[in-house]
């Protein structure tokens, strides 16, 4: 596995050619981008600017809303093509969006068809391109706190889910945040049938002095920062399934936000080194 940085994930939203100058002085390896807007210039500006920088293409996030209303979907996925065909010409292979877990309209039984569907079709957009779709479901009980239906909000489930899609190239998001207070220890990734199964993997820590039903899904820490996560035991379990993807910090942190976007990143890279796994 490899340090990839996203300026979206650490809370900026900065040109590409500045994010990806800042990642490369601190030392990451691989750009998670964002296409709706570091895609906006030339696509071989792009590929220049990442070989200049000596940075892999890690991934993007999915450009398709699938929680909303027929019509917003229906947009988006008639989009999808060009998205997905810049995201090859940029060697871009992994894709990844998050599932909500609890709904007020949709019993589980309704919800599950509702995501099977739609999924699959943006997963078969992707499969035509070789890149593969990573799930990534959301672990604090303070995001399904007052819904009338609680949805996918595990491993087990997510895993069920993208057995259910069943295009063969849909998998995993894993955040460690998530992870954790769904309960999932590093037993867990026997569950998992290969490292390809992981699309891409999040890291991060919560706050201190906070029940797992205190804990709010945007009010994060940096890795190792609290040591309330088990940060050590989520790494090793990827590299003893032989997860060689990249690995991007999302701490939704207030305080890093408040950073001049320099700092930030280095602040973001002092923490994933302190917690990274020797050897890996």
């Amino acid at each position: 596995m490899y340090r990839a940085f996203s300026p979206h994930a650490i809370g900026f939203s900065v040109s590409f050619r500045d994010a990806v100058g800042a990642a490369a002085r601190n030392g990451f390896r691989g750009y998670w981008f964002d296409l709706r807007t570091d895609a906006k210039q030339d696509v071989s500006v792009i590929r220049e600017l990442l070989k200049a920088h000596e940075m892999r293409p890690a991934g993007f996030g999915l450009p398709v809303d699938f929680h909303r209303d027929e019509q917003t979907f229906t947009r988006d996925l008639n989009a999808l093509p060009g998205f997905a065909d810049t995201a090859r010409a940029l060697g871009l292979s992994r894709c990844t969006t998050w599932i909500a877990a609890a709904s007020d309209e949709l019993t589980y039984e309704q919800n599950f068809d509702l995501h099977r569907t739609r999924l699959r079709k943006v997963a078969e957009i992707l499969e035509e391109r070789d890149i593969r779709l990573g799930l990534e479901f959301v672990g604090p009980p303070s995001f399904r706190k007052g819904k009338n239906y609680e949805f996918v909000h595990n491993l087990g489930q997510t895993l069920e889910l993208c057995t259910a899609i069943g295009t063969g190239n849909v998998g995993l998001l894993l955040d460690l945040f998530h992870w954790d207070l769904a309960g999932q220890t590093e037993t867990d990734f026997n569950l998992i049938p290969n490292q390809e199964y992981i699309v891409l993997a999040h890291v991060n820590d919560a706050p201190a002095g906070r029940t797992v039903e205190e804990q709010l899904d945007n009010d994060r820490r940096l890795p190792g920062e609290t040591g309330v996560l088990k940060i050590r035991q989520f790494l090793s379990g990827l590299a003893r399934l032989g997860y060689d993807g990249p690995v991007v910090v999302e701490p939704f942190s207030a305080e890093l936000k408040s950073m001049p976007f320099e700092k930030a990143v280095a602040a973001t890279r002092e923490s994933l080194q302190k917690v990274w796994l020797p050897g890996t």
